[in-house]
């Protein structure tokens, strides 16, 4: 489930204009882009530090990652909800 919500995630990112390929994503969660060809094929998956990376990159909602909210992104922070 989680494999497939951040492929799902790779492509909300693109078509938002977030990222512009998914190697911008593998970047910014530490993954070596040939790895991910290897998770779209089954072979390997993301871990939990990939997971964790995505969420703090991008405000994900780790809840939608495993299937347990509907809500993909987090509320955006205020101000006041940073003192």
């Amino acid at each position: 489930m989680a494999d497939k919500q951040m492929l799902h995630l790779i492509e909300i990112l693109k078509s938002s204009g977030r990222i512009r390929f998914g190697t911008e994503f593998c970047e910014a969660v530490g993954l070596l882009k040939q790895n991910l060809y290897k998770i779209q094929k089954g072979e390997k998956h993301f871990t939990p530090d990939h997971i964790e990376k995505a969420v703090k990159e991008y405000k994900v909602n780790a809840n939608w990652i495993f299937g347990v909210s509907d809500k993909i992104f987090l509320p955006m922070e205020t101000a006041a909800d940073t003192k």
